[in-house]
């Protein structure tokens, strides 16, 4: 029996759908800095969660998702309160970054179960945001205010600084919400050539484009790519594939005009660091090369018992103060350990292994995610990368068409 879809799951949906404005808005007003200290960013973050938890407790969430939130919370109360020091508030904004996509993904599953959302809502947040995302950050380059992706993070359109970003504070974050949504728009084409497809398809390649990340143009490609092989063969398959090599020439030809400035630059950045480290280093932006120094330092310093619960903050000061390593997976390591490991990539592991659906956009987004995580960081514990690939997952699930109603 399926009932009707209630005005309080819109008001959710809403807060989900203008992420890429407040987000906007957050850059705008702070310059692009401040995030993790409280911004409105950050208190934006805080109402959806409120919501979440409101509407977990009017429509009831299930007992195992109970168990696994309340066992989470506890873990990563101890974790402050072990290493509780001056980085301590930080430590708790990076530790609501990564609850937040879990609560999230918790409150649609149990407003699903209620009938009060279903997987057309999903694909309405999509579709808004493969406008939007691209719009704010190509409607800040045609106004010429904004911030580079490379340089003076201050410095505006123009400066000698490479790249461009818009108004959203970390290029890492933006990128992988444009590799995702640019998978999202070639699978759209690949499904349907329509003008409006291949509209959204321009607006998030020349976005990706002008932003001069080697991950992204990987991305692009590696994506591009496999579509291309992917798809049928059939009439209607090898239009759709002229319509898509017609939309990147086009997309190519408006970014080249566009950007025709910092190309060069570009290039040049990464002839200098590929000269500089090894090619390890290199693709990953020596992020890897943090891995192994802090590792040793956790041992050193807090010996197995550090790699058994992590050491919380306090390895960001151990290579190169106030720090990162930037590769999530190895950030969550050296945070909360072995066990912290085990309760996060466990449970996006369980949803990826239980909804997958071979050739699903949402089952290749959320592979694709793995990877960019793993790699160049910035999604797990990010406030925009956390949300978005919140939306990743609930798509995941919602599918597959196995969360049972109640």
């Amino acid at each position: 029996m399926q009932k009707q879809i209630t005005k309080p799951a819109y008001i959710y949906t809403f807060l989900l759908m203008i992420l890429p404005i407040m987000d906007s808005l957050n850059g705008l007003l702070n310059g692009g800095a401040n995030e993790n200290g409280l911004s409105l960013g950050i208190l934006y973050r805080v109402i959806i969660l409120l919501f979440s938890i409101f509407y977990c407790v009017i429509y009831g969430i299930d007992k195992r998702s109970f168990l696994f939130l309340l066992i989470l919370g506890i873990y990563l109360i101890i974790s402050v309160t072990l290493y509780a020091n001056y980085y301590m508030s930080t430590y708790v904004v990076v530790l609501f970054k990564l609850v937040l996509p879990i609560m999230i993904i918790t409150t649609m599953i149990t407003l699903k179960r209620r009938y009060r959302v279903n997987k057309k809502i999903i694909k309405k947040i999509m579709d808004v945001w493969l406008i939007v995302f691209p719009l704010t950050m190509l409607g800040a380059y045609i106004l010429g205010i904004g911030f580079s992706t490379y340089g003076d993070s201050s410095s505006m359109v123009g400066g000698e600084s490479v790249g461009f970003k818009g108004l959203y504070y970390a290029q890492n974050d933006i990128s992988y919400v444009l590799d995702l949504l640019y998978t999202y728009a070639v699978s759209k084409i690949v499904n349907r050539a329509s003008l409006i497809n291949i509209i959204e398809f321009i607006l998030i390649l020349v976005s990706s484009v002008i932003m001069g990340l080697k991950g992204n143009y990987l991305i692009i490609f590696a994506v591009t790519l496999y579509y291309l092989i992917k798809a049928e063969k059939s009439d209607h398959s090898r239009y759709r594939k002229l319509v898509l090599f017609s939309a990147i020439i086009l997309g190519a030809l408006i970014s080249s005009y566009l950007f025709r400035d910092d190309f060069m630059k570009i290039i040049n950045r990464w002839q200098y660091f590929y000269n500089k480290n090894s090619l390890i280093s290199f693709v990953t932006s020596t992020r890897s090369d943090r891995v192994v120094p802090t590792f040793n330092w956790i041992k050193n310093n807090f010996g197995y018992s550090g790699i058994i619960f992590g050491s919380g903050y306090s390895y960001t000061d151990s290579i190169v103060p106030f720090k990162y390593v930037e590769m999530d997976f190895f950030d969550v390591l050296f945070q909360l350990g072995v066990l912290g490991i085990f309760l996060i990539y466990g449970y996006y592991i369980k949803i990826y292994t239980t909804y997958k659906v071979h050739g699903n956009y949402y089952s290749v987004a959320f592979i694709l995610t793995l990877i960019i995580s793993t790699l160049s960081g910035h999604v797990l514990e990010t406030a925009l990368s956390g949300v978005f690939f919140a939306v990743i997952c609930t798509g995941l699930i919602f599918n597959s068409e196995t969360v049972k109603e109640s």
